[in-house]
Formats: C-alpha cells, sequence, structure tokens
C-alpha cells in the first residue's frame, strides 16, 4: 500500500516469502557467538596470543618451580582429567560424552586459573602461582591448538 502523500507514515514491512510472518529479531551477526571467551581458538590471531599466553606462564612456573615441581607438572594437566571422566562413552575422539562436557568446560575456563594466581597474590605462597601459571599455560596451548570449549553435544566450538 502506498504511503498517504503528505501523512508521514511509511508503509508496513512486507512479510518475509518463507515463514510468512515478519521476524521479531534481526539475526546475529556471524562472527559472534555470543560467548567472548571463545574467540582465542577460532582466529589465526587469537591462536598466536593464546600459544604466546600460554608458552609465557608455562615459563614462569618453570621460573618459579623448576622442571621437576610436582605441582607444576600436576596442574599442567589436571585440566584433562575431563577427558578421563568420559572417555569410555566417546563416540568419536572429536566428541565427548554430554555428561562429560560441564566437567570439561569448567577445568579449561581462565577463571580456574585466575582464582589460584588472585589466592597466591594474596597469600604470598609460590606454590599457589606455580599452579595457577601452569593451569593457565595448558589453556592457551589448547586454544593455540585449536581447543576451545565444548558444546552440549561435546563437539569443540567453532
Amino acid at each position: 500500500m502506498p504511503p498517504n502523500p503528505g501523512s508521514g507514515t511509511v508503509p508496513p514491512v512486507a512479510p518475509t516469502a518463507s515463514r510468512g510472518r515478519v521476524p521479531d529479531r534481526a539475526p546475529a551477526p556471524a562472527h559472534w557467538s555470543g560467548a567472548p571467551a571463545t574467540w582465542a581458538h577460532r582466529h589465526p590471531a587469537g591462536r598466536a596470543v593464546s600459544l604466546a599466553v600460554g608458552l609465557s606462564a608455562l615459563g614462569g612456573a618453570v621460573a618459579l618451580g623448576g622442571t621437576r615441581d610436582k605441582v607444576l607438572w600436576f596442574c599442567a594437566v589436571a585440566p584433562d582429567t575431563a577427558l578421563l571422566i568420559g572417555i569410555a562413552g566417546a563416540p568419536t575422539w572429536h566428541r565427548m560424552p554430554s555428561y562429560a562436557v560441564r566437567p570439561y568446560n569448567l577445568l579449561h575456563s581462565p577463571a580456574v586459573p585466575a582464582v589460584l594466581l588472585t589466592a597466591a597474590a594474596l597469600t604470598g605462597r609460590r606454590r599457589l602461582a606455580v599452579a595457577g601459571l601452569a593451569w593457565l599455560g595448558h589453556i592457551g596451548w589448547d586454544r593455540a591448538c585449536g581447543y576451545g570449549p565444548r558444546d552440549a553435544a561435546g563437539h569443540v566450538t567453532r
């Protein structure tokens, strides 16, 4: 319907042909996942930053604790204990069972090393700093290799 001359009104938006209704909102841009913490493993620049953070954190942990420090090695592999939870029920190497997704995402969250490093700063305990840096190094290395958080189905988010 054409607008009324001089009325200043605009004709209504035509319904979409595919569903016969007007969409409620515009679709989200394709590059935004809604989760700001997932950017690092998706883009080459993010992977490079993750690699730098991971190697720096591991280097700092080695400098503080030494190469034979048990806390360093335990915390460098501890995030992958979540993989052991679902290894028997995993349908493929790239997909983990849904019951193992939450522990995996929690252990691979930067919040864990942040808590450890904050506790180290507040208490002055070297072992907490080594643990936080080793954990952060593991997460940085994983993100640099393209492994980020898992979705509900158990796949690495892309």
